[in-house]
């Protein structure tokens, strides 16, 4: 995928949390609202932002497929009120490096 495009989707994920005022999302609702990216694009940006730079993680819940910021991907995305927020219980995936 050619970089621009990939940090175009990137930034378009971190502005719909932003705008939702929220750390958790549906990925149904990021593949949902994101009509000039593909699904294919959107998960590779979503692999991307979790095993290189760490800053969501994605995980399944009782059947629904979950994207939730980290932290760092809290500060990045302009959440500032983080003891208001969810925080995640599961683990980012090891960055690629320690594999």
């Amino acid at each position: 995928m050619e970089k621009r495009k990939l940090e175009r989707i990137e930034q378009y994920i971190f502005d719909l949390f932003h705008q939702e005022g929220i750390n958790k999302l549906l990925t149904t609702h990021i593949f949902a609202s994101a009509v000039e990216s593909s699904n294919a694009d959107l998960v590779r940006a979503f692999e991307d932002l979790e095993k290189r730079w760490r800053l969501l993680v994605r995980y399944t819940e009782e059947g629904d497929d979950w994207i939730h910021l980290t932290p760092e991907g809290m500060n990045y995305a302009g959440l500032s009120n983080t003891e208001e927020l969810e925080q995640p219980h599961v683990l980012p995936h090891p960055p690629k490096s320690s594999t």
